[in-house]
């Protein structure tokens, strides 16, 4: 099946944030796009005005008669009607991602990785690329205000800039040129039994590294570090170059700043020292931008237009984005769900902002991972000063029996004794919906609070409801 001859492509799950992505590009290209999903959205709503066939239903009819190849979501059972009647057609069927893969099997792939950060290293490369005059596609799994389609920059050149998702290893449909990793854990334990398992699949994936090609790597993470080490023979054998940052020999070293509104970050090595203004929060967006600089860097793009990136850029979609005002209080809404990203995101509103109180209204996403995870989010909340938690986002058909139990309320008791413990006095307190969880949020907030919505189900569509 040669994909760039195609006529006719129906996606199944077409509202998702890559899903319609791989949307945008096929109509760019010119074939005649048709898409389903359960719920409108923003997406499916562009879509449509760009001239996609767009149902908001799942039936066997919603698939056209001349259509060609069928492009699925994770999130589709094969029980899924059209699925189903894809099956009964013949028709080709590819994951979304399957499908870039192949798409740009002869680009310069660059894919970011890591379990954090993602989204926004992503974002800031693809910006120093086309700042430089590089020109690339780029597929990021968020909204960038720089970008005019949001989640997808069409470009004219060989480089392809793409957000590696490990959910089902979806990122081992890459053989990539460039190979970010910006840190590993646990995390999508439906699909991974242990860290073990992700870091095998992580393995797999700096093994599909093509010949020559280029790896930057948080060598402060423990895990990045290992996998390194375990495959460093392999990949010197390959002439793949191995940038290391954050931490250990031979590493940029970074360091981050605040200076009034900006924070200064700094990439030191040996008698080289870059020196960048950024205009987002935090560690974790300095270690983003680390990453993002450094694979520029390999890839040819000058220091003014690193450095004129980072200055200007915002933030993106859902990542400790700015909503506005509510009497008094700033508002915020954050796609974070792991231990890991609530702590960090709380941390770098902590620093923001030392004489707010932090207010967090925290939605858990997918039971399975709240039940597995469960010891870890407890102390994540530390830094919050109120905590409003909402009922956990069910996510279809990714839950077992196991997990059905599981609630959010659990997680009450729990953060009320560890609080106990380190001699914390705050408000913690349950709401069974995002709705609830917002309007008794808002009760809370005080003048001058800092106030985020976090997680990456409803409560973001909850809190914009109020704007």
């Amino acid at each position: 099946m040669e994909l760039k001859q195609l006529k006719s492509v129906h996606l199944i799950g077409v509202g998702g944030i890559n899903m319609s992505a791989v949307a945008k590009l096929l109509l760019a290209a010119g074939v005649k796009v048709s898409g389903s999903d359960v719920r409108a959205n923003e997406q499916t709503k562009i879509l449509f005005e760009r001239g996609a066939q767009i149902n908001i239903s799942e039936r066997a009819e919603n698939i056209p008669a001349d259509c060609e190849l069928a492009i699925i979501t994770s999130a589709a059972p094969a029980t899924n009607k059209e699925r189903i009647e894809a099956g009964r057609r013949a028709l080709p069927e590819l994951t979304n991602f399957a499908f870039l893969g192949q798409w740009f099997a002869d680009a310069k792939t660059i894919v970011v990785a890591g379990t954090h950060g993602k989204s926004t290293t992503t974002a800031l490369l693809g910006l120093m690329l086309e700042r430089a005059g590089l020109d690339p596609t780029v597929v990021v799994g968020s909204k960038v205000a720089a970008f005019p389609d949001g989640n997808f920059r069409p470009g004219e050149s060989d480089l392809f800039v793409v957000e590696g998702d490990e959910y089902s290893r979806h990122f081992l449909e890459f053989h990539p040129y460039g190979l970010i990793l910006n840190n590993l854990e646990l995390d999508h334990t439906d699909v991974f039994a242990n860290l073990e398992a992700v870091l095998q699949a992580f393995h797999e994936l700096v093994n599909q590294v093509k010949t020559g090609g280029v790896i930057v790597a948080n060598a402060a993470d423990k895990n990045v570090a290992r996998l390194l080490e375990t495959e460093a023979d392999l990949l010197r054998a390959r002439n793949i170059q191995i940038i290391r940052f954050g931490g250990g020999v031979g590493a940029w070293q970074v360091a981050n700043k605040q200076t009034d509104h900006l924070h200064e970050m700094s990439l030191v090595k040996d008698a080289a020292t870059y020196r960048f203004n950024l205009s987002v929060p935090g560690n974790f967006n300095a270690m983003n931008a680390a990453a993002a600089v450094l694979m520029a860097q390999a890839l040819g793009v000058s220091y003014p237009d690193m450095g004129a990136t980072l200055e200007s850029f915002k933030g993106i979609w859902r990542r400790f984005e700015f909503l506005g005002e509510q009497k008094g209080a700033l508002i915020y809404s954050d796609y974070g769900h792991h231990p890991t990203a609530v702590a960090a995101t709380l941390r770098a509103a902590r620093e923001s902002f030392p004489d707010r109180r932090v207010v967090l209204c925290f939605e858990p996403h997918h039971r399975n991972r709240t039940r597995a995870l469960f010891a870890d989010f407890v102390p994540s909340f530390d830094s919050a000063d109120v905590l409003v938690l909402s009922e956990i986002y069910d996510v279809a058909g990714r839950d077992a029996e196991a997990d059905q139990k599981i609630s959010s309320q659990d997680l009450l008791p729990a953060i009320a004794e560890h609080d106990r413990q380190r001699g914390a006095g705050r408000a913690v307190e349950y709401a069974s919906s995002p709705d609830s969880a917002v309007r008794r949020t808002l009760e809370l907030a005080q003048p001058n609070d800092v106030v985020i919505f976090m997680g990456a189900g409803d409560i973001d569509e909850a809190i914009r409801k109020k704007f």
